[in-house]
């Protein structure tokens, strides 16, 4: 398992504008480069439930957000909720990795 990021607690502009990721976020973890602002792209996770979203990664003025996709996920999400993102290595077909993100309540 590579962590992304753990236990990021959410904030109003989180719910509001699309998650922002920590400044200590791993993105070399993540699927697509990230050197660039703009669209980077479309990460397949699955939540704790095993329910499956697809969630856009925009990269603007040097921080990482998720942007489309992610007003549906958040429905539920408070303020001061916990999320953690990881990358959970396993045979689950060509890319051998799966996505998993994870909403702890307070």
């Amino acid at each position: 398992m590579a962590i992304i990021f753990e236990d990021k607690s959410v904030e109003k502009n989180d719910i509001d504008k699309g998650l922002r990721f920590p400044s200590d976020a791993k993105i070399g973890n993540l699927p697509f480069d990230c050197s660039n602002d703009g669209q980077l792209g479309q990460l397949q996770v699955i939540d704790e439930n095993g329910f499956p979203w697809t969630l856009a990664c925009r990269k603007q003025n040097g921080i990482i957000y998720f942007t489309d996709g992610w007003k549906k996920f958040s429905k539920g999400i408070r303020v001061g909720h916990r999320i953690t993102l990881y990358k959970e290595d396993d045979s689950f077909g060509p890319g051998g990795a799966q996505y998993k993100i994870t909403v702890r309540k307070n």
